[in-house]
């Protein structure tokens, strides 16, 4: 059993479930009220569930290889792992140009996904 990868998915599980259903009130149904036309409602939707998505499986992922740890999946561990740091910058990188300093509050995402990456690569 490895902690760190079962920790990794436990924060995930709660990160998605975030997502999805605190994202739906708080985010996406003021989103789908406005005036945008509807071909970009529809090409941002599609990327929020597809986010949705990519964070429940990476989150089932890390609990799977946290049961069964094997040396075989290090690769891709490590490649979701990553991907969790560079979500990270991203969120601090484009927050900080609308937000300035105030992005570490603004935009708190980041909080969740840096332990994510952390711990998957310490897993590894």
């Amino acid at each position: 059993m490895n902690t760190y990868l079962l920790s990794a998915g436990a924060i995930g599980l709660l990160t998605s479930t975030a997502h999805i259903v605190g994202g739906q009130q708080t985010l996406i149904r003021p989103f789908l009220q406005s005036n945008l036309a509807d071909d970009v409602k529809g090409c941002l939707l599609v990327c929020w569930h597809m986010i949705s998505a990519y964070l429940l499986l990476s989150a089932c992922l890390y609990l799977y290889a946290g049961f069964n740890h094997s040396p075989d999946r290090t690769l891709l561990l490590d490649a979701l792992s990553a991907s969790y740091i560079l979500f990270t910058a991203l969120f601090i990188a484009i927050g900080s140009h609308f937000f300035g300093p105030r992005t570490l509050v603004k935009l708190p995402q980041w909080i969740l996904l840096l332990p994510i990456g952390t711990l998957g690569l310490l897993g590894t």
